[in-house]
């Protein structure tokens, strides 16, 4: 899931909601996750899907779509359990 973060209202539902506990609040982010943040925002950008701001949660802004990072992960994810 990515959370446009000029859009979060910082109501801390979706860190309740998360089943993996995934989803940190920005002054809580783990430091070893820190480069997450700027994937998180880039997701967003022209590179990706080029939404800029998208303006809500709306259907027209659902994709299968994933930053090519987030994608390399579960590539890598499913080769090693393949193997």
């Amino acid at each position: 899931m990515y959370i446009h973060q000029d859009e979060c209202v910082s109501c801390g539902l979706c860190l309740s909601v998360c089943p993996v506990r995934a989803i940190f609040d920005e002054a809580d982010l783990p430091p070893h996750e820190a480069g997450l943040q700027a994937i998180n925002a880039e997701f967003f950008g022209p590179d990706v899907t080029g939404w800029g701001s998208p303006g809500g949660a709306a259907p027209k802004f659902a994709t299968d779509r994933d930053h090519p990072t987030v994608a390399g992960y579960a590539a890598c994810s499913a080769s090693v359990d393949a193997a």
